[in-house]
């Protein structure tokens, strides 16, 4: 991909060091909203560089579709995600909402190999966690049998 500098609704952008290519939906008062998939940032355009992807690469935007979910971010944030969550102590419900909102970021930053802790305990929470994931529209890969990462207290999963 080959760098520009100017920024303008519509382009395709990343932020400084990430992989993840969004479309630029609004610049306003030195920041853009930026969609990524299902959501949209609100990005310094300090931390922005414009791209114009080679036909390999295909921007990770839903061109025509408008964003169902709106995501304020900062970018520090971004590049602070941690792909690893641990649910020890967390009511199923309050587990599950956390899940989906991390691996939203995760599928946001390109992050796609996910791990999640959550203990081994009665198995109440192993099994609502599993169950949710599986149904999960970003989840590609549920991967519950790995003795040397944790065995059942861990569950290890792919997001698109």
């Amino acid at each position: 991909m080959e760098k520009q500098d100017a920024l303008n609704e519509g382009d395709n952008v990343r932020i400084h060091g990430q992989a993840c290519v969004g479309e630029v939906v609004k610049i306003a008062d030195g920041r853009a909203t930026v969609a990524f998939k299902s959501m949209e940032a609100s990005i310094s355009l300090k931390k922005l560089e414009k791209i114009i992807p080679s036909v390999r690469d295909k921007p990770s935007t839903l061109p025509i579709q408008p964003t169902t979910r709106m995501l304020n971010l900062d970018a520090d944030a971004f590049s602070a995600f941690n792909p690893e969550i641990d649910l020890h102590g967390m009511p199923v419900s309050r587990a599950l909402s956390s899940i989906d909102r991390w691996i939203d970021r995760a599928s946001l930053l390109g992050h796609q190999q996910l791990k999640i802790i959550h203990g081994k305990g009665t198995g109440t929470l192993r099994n609502a966690v599993r169950i949710y994931l599986r149904s999960h529209d970003q989840v590609k890969c549920v991967i519950d049998k790995h003795p040397y990462l944790g065995g059942e207290g861990v569950t290890l999963l792919e997001v698109d």
